[in-house]
């Protein structure tokens, strides 16, 4: 347990300490003189002339804008990323068409193709479609679907019992109504963990 926060500890302990005397003396268990000065500067309450005399670069931050950014973008990718990887695992699945399991096979060999190979890409494209610093231009690549959030809602889906949808299409119920009122709420763990990872790897 203490080798597990004393990392955390020395986070909060580095954020409360002037930057000149960050690295004066390094093996420093507590602050020297603690501040909260780091804090408002990150925050933008301190100019950046006070904050040079501080001892810090001067740049200026603007911290709630930051998150807010990374919270939007985060929550476009996990909720699109998600909704769309779910219909296409349930096509895999459940649905029958030709050369669905060559299909799958070809999407999933992109699990081998590392994400740096696609950033030239991707930036082109981007750059092409004008969306370059714009929140579109960051979301898009991601928005659709990866193929480990299909192959990891395809496996859990295979595990739904299939009785449940031959009996919702005896009474009338087409596979759109089976996939959000059977599928997806049998699926709540599975679509609630991809969420959380999803959204942590896009942050």
């Amino acid at each position: 347990l203490v080798l597990t926060l004393f990392p955390f500890y020395w986070v909060a302990k580095t954020s409360l300490t002037f930057p000149k005397a960050v690295y004066a003396d390094p093996t420093e268990i507590f602050p020297a003189q603690p501040t909260f000065t780091n804090y408002l500067r990150v925050l933008g309450f301190i100019d950046p002339a006070t904050a040079v005399k501080l001892g810090g670069s001067g740049q200026t931050l603007n911290f709630l804008v930051f998150l807010r950014n990374s919270v939007i973008v985060s929550g476009l990718i996990a909720v699109g990323q998600v909704f769309f990887s779910a219909m296409s695992a349930y096509a895999f699945s459940r649905l029958r068409f030709p050369l669905r399991d060559q299909l799958f096979g070809v999407f999933l060999s992109a699990l081998m193709i590392p994400n740096i190979v696609m950033l030239i890409p991707n930036f082109v494209l981007i750059r092409s479609l004008g969306w370059l610093n714009t929140y579109q231009g960051i979301v898009a690549p991601s928005f659709l679907m990866t193929p480990f959030a299909v192959f990891f809602l395809r496996q859990f889906f295979l595990g739904i019992n299939r009785e449940l949808e031959e009996a919702a299409l005896v009474e009338g119920a087409g596979r759109i109504r089976i996939f959000f009122s059977i599928i997806v709420p049998l699926s709540m763990t599975a679509v609630t963990t991809l969420t959380i990872i999803t959204f942590i790897n896009s942050w």
